[in-house]
C-alpha cells in the first residue's frame, strides 16, 4: 500500500473514539419506562468514563439450569476489563426500602424483592455459565448502583467498595475501574469472553439476518418525518421540507400519499431521477400518480400530439418548453402535490407544476441542499412552513462521524441510525485506469468473502454516465452487471443490461439506498464545494457499509482536511 494510503486508513480506517465500546452498540427502541430510562443514562455515563479498553454489555439476558428447572434474567449491565475480567453492574433506580433484612425495592403487583438474594442469584448464574463455558480463570464481580438513593452506613452484605449511591455517582466509572484484579488473562482469552457474552458461535455471520435487521430498525427510527410532519396545519397549505439524507423524506412522501388514496383524493408525486420514481412507483398506492418531471413534460408532449425522436438529444429540452408554456392552460385537479429532489428543479419548474393544484390544495417541496448535483437556482417558499431536520437514520454511525470529520456539509449531520457499523473502507489506486479496475475488483471480491451477495451491493461511479468506464462494463468482481446502457428503446424507456450487481452513476442513485455500497471512480485534486456534495451523496447511500475506491490525489486532498 502507497504511503498516502495507509495516512489515510491511519486516520479513517479504525474509530477515532476513545470511549467504551457498547454492546449492542445503541438501544434500539425508546424506553418503556422510568427506570429503563435511567439505565441508558447510566449506560452513557459507562460509554464515557470509560476508555476503549473496556467493553460494557447491557440488558443481557440469562438463563440457568438448577436440576430440570431452567431459570431466567437479565443483567443490566456486564462490564469486561482490559483484562477479561467481569463486573455485574445491578442498576436500582427510584425508590429502595432499607430495613434489618437488607435493601428491598417494590415492583408493582410483584411486591417487594430483596435486593440482595437478586444479586446473589445474577452471580451465581454468571458463574456457572462461565464455568460451563470453559473459562475457569475469569474473575466475576458484581457492583450495585442507587442512582437515586443515598445509603446511610454499610452493611454485611453489602460492602462499600462494591455499592455507589446517588452521592457518588460521579464516581462511578473510577470504581468500576479500580474493582478489577490486577492479573489479567491472555488475549485470545479475553476474545472468548466478549464471544461468550455476544452469544457467538463458530460458525458463518450470516449478513442477510444482520441487513434485514438494520433495515427495520431504521425504519422504525426515520418515521418521525411520515408522522408529525403531516399533521402541522397552514392557512396556505404551502410546506417546505429541507432534511438531510436518510431523515426519512421517502416514508413522509408515502404516507401524505396514502393518506391521500384513503381519502380519495387526487395526488401526484414528482422528483427528478427516474430510478427514484421507479422505486417509489412500487411503495405508492396505485391510484396515486408518481412520475419525474421530464416524463410529466413527455407525456403533455404526446397528448398535443406531437412526434417525438428521442434520438434527437434536444428532445428534452423541447418537451420542457412546451409544458412550461401550456401549463398555465392546464386544469387544476391535484389535491396534493409533492415535489421531491426539490434542489434539482427549477424555480420555474416547480412554478409550472404547482399550477396543477385546486385552490385548497396541498404542496409539499422537499429536498436537501447538500445533495445539489446540477447547476440550479436556489429558491425558497417565502409563505410556506419551513421544517428542517438534520437527522440521520439511515447510515451507519461511524460513516455520518467521518462525513462530519471531513466538514462535507456547513453543519454537522446527526447520527441516529442504530447500527454503528463501520468507517468506509478506503481501496486508493495510482493513475491508470486498469489500476483503479483492478481496485474495485479487489474490493467487490473482499465484499463476497465478507458474506454480501451481488443483489446486496450497488457499484456506484462518482462520474457520470457518458465519462464512466465501470459503467461500460458487463462484469465486476466476477459477477454480470445490472446497469443502463444508455440506449432507449422506441417508448424512450431506458434499456438495462441484465446481472446481479447494480452498476449506476451517482447522479442517478441519488435518492436510493442499498445495504452495501461501493463509491467507485472518486478523483478529484482538490475538494471543491460540489465535490463535497458528491462524496456526501454516495457516502449516504449505504446502509450497513461503505467502500471508497479512490486516486492517490484524492485521497492526498482528504488528508489535508484531517
Amino acid at each position: 500500500m502507497s504511503h498516502v494510503g495507509k495516512v489515510l486508513l491511519a486516520h479513517f480506517g479504525v474509530p477515532k473514539s476513545l470511549m467504551a465500546r457498547i454492546h449492542p452498540s445503541f438501544p434500539l427502541h425508546a424506553p418503556a419506562t422510568l427506570g429503563a430510562y435511567r439505565e441508558r443514562d447510566i449506560l452513557r455515563l459507562l460509554e464515557q468514563g470509560l476508555d476503549n479498553r473496556f467493553d460494557v454489555f447491557h440488558n443481557l439476558p440469562w438463563s440457568s439450569m438448577q436440576g430440570e428447572q431452567q431459570s431466567f434474567g437479565e443483567y443490566d449491565f456486564v462490564i469486561v476489563s482490559p483484562g477479561g475480567q467481569l463486573l455485574i453492574l445491578e442498576i436500582k433506580s427510584g425508590d429502595v426500602t432499607e430495613s434489618d433484612d437488607g435493601l428491598t425495592k417494590q415492583y408493582g403487583r410483584q411486591g417487594p424483592k430483596d435486593i440482595g438474594h437478586q444479586m446473589r442469584r445474577m452471580h451465581s448464574s454468571l458463574l456457572q455459565r462461565i464455568d460451563n463455558g470453559e473459562l475457569p480463570q475469569v474473575h466475576v464481580g458484581a457492583m450495585l448502583v442507587l442512582p437515586d438513593y443515598k445509603t446511610h452506613g454499610a452493611g454485611v452484605g453489602y460492602p462499600p467498595e462494591r455499592m455507589v449511591d446517588a452521592s457518588q455517582i460521579d464516581q462511578l466509572c473510577q470504581r468500576i475501574s479500580a474493582s478489577f484484579p490486577a492479573h489479567s488473562l491472555p488475549e485470545d482469552q479475553r476474545q472468548r469472553v466478549l464471544d461468550f457474552l455476544a452469544n457467538r458461535f463458530e460458525v458463518q455471520p450470516d449478513v442477510a439476518t444482520h441487513i434485514g435487521q438494520v433495515q427495520q430498525a431504521t425504519t422504525q427510527l426515520a418515521s418521525g418525518l411520515a408522522t408529525w410532519v403531516p399533521r402541522i396545519t397552514h392557512a396556505e397549505q404551502l410546506y417546505q421540507i429541507e432534511a438531510t439524507a436518510g431523515s426519512g423524506k421517502t416514508q413522509l412522501a408515502l404516507a401524505l400519499l396514502a393518506q391521500a388514496a384513503a381519502q380519495g383524493r387526487k395526488a401526484r408525486y414528482v422528483c427528478f431521477n427516474r430510478p427514484l420514481a421507479d422505486h417509489l412507483a412500487r411503495l405508492a398506492p396505485t391510484r396515486c400518480e408518481v412520475t419525474t418531471f421530464h416524463q410529466l413534460c413527455r407525456d403533455h408532449a404526446e397528448n398535443q400530439g406531437l412526434s417525438l425522436d428521442f434520438a434527437d438529444a434536444k428532445v428534452f429540452e423541447r418537451i420542457t418548453q412546451k409544458y412550461l408554456e401550456d401549463a398555465i392552460t392546464l386544469p387544476a385537479r391535484l389535491d396534493l402535490l409533492i415535489l421531491d429532489e426539490s434542489q434539482d428543479l427549477n424555480p420555474a419548474w416547480v412554478d409550472a407544476l404547482s399550477q396543477a393544484l385546486l385552490p385548497d390544495g396541498q404542496l409539499y417541496v422537499m429536498g436537501d441542499s447538500q445533495q445539489q448535483l446540477y447547476e440550479r437556482e436556489p429558491f425558497s417558499l417565502s409563505s410556506a412552513v419551513q421544517v428542517r431536520c438534520m437527522d440521520n437514520f439511515r447510515s451507519p454511525q461511524r460513516v455520518v462521524h467521518m462525513i462530519n470529520k471531513l466538514g462535507l456539509t456547513p453543519e454537522p449531520v446527526l447520527a441516529r441510525s442504530a447500527h454503528a457499523g463501520e468507517v468506509p473502507h478506503f481501496h486508493i489506486w495510482e493513475a491508470g485506469q486498469s489500476s483503479a479496475q483492478g481496485k474495485l475488483n479487489e474490493c467487490l471480491a473482499k465484499l463476497w468473502q465478507s458474506g454480501y451477495t451481488p443483489e446486496q451491493v450497488a457499484v456506484i461511479s462518482y462520474r457520470g454516465v457518458q465519462q464512466s468506464e465501470v459503467l461500460r462494463q458487463d462484469r465486476l468482481g466476477g459477477q454480470a452487471t445490472r446497469r443502463f446502457t444508455g440506449q432507449y428503446d422506441s417508448a424512450g424507456n431506458s434499456q438495462w443490461s441484465e446481472g446481479p450487481v447494480l452498476a449506476e452513476s451517482l447522479y442517478r442513485f441519488k435518492g436510493q439506498s442499498a445495504p452495501a455500497v461501493v463509491l467507485c471512480e472518486v478523483d478529484f485534486e482538490t475538494l471543491t464545494e460540489r465535490d463535497k456534495r458528491k462524496l456526501f451523496v454516495g457516502l449516504t447511500r449505504a446502509q450497513m457499509r461503505v467502500d471508497v475506491v479512490l486516486s492517490e490525489r484524492a485521497a492526498r486532498a482528504l488528508i489535508t482536511l484531517i
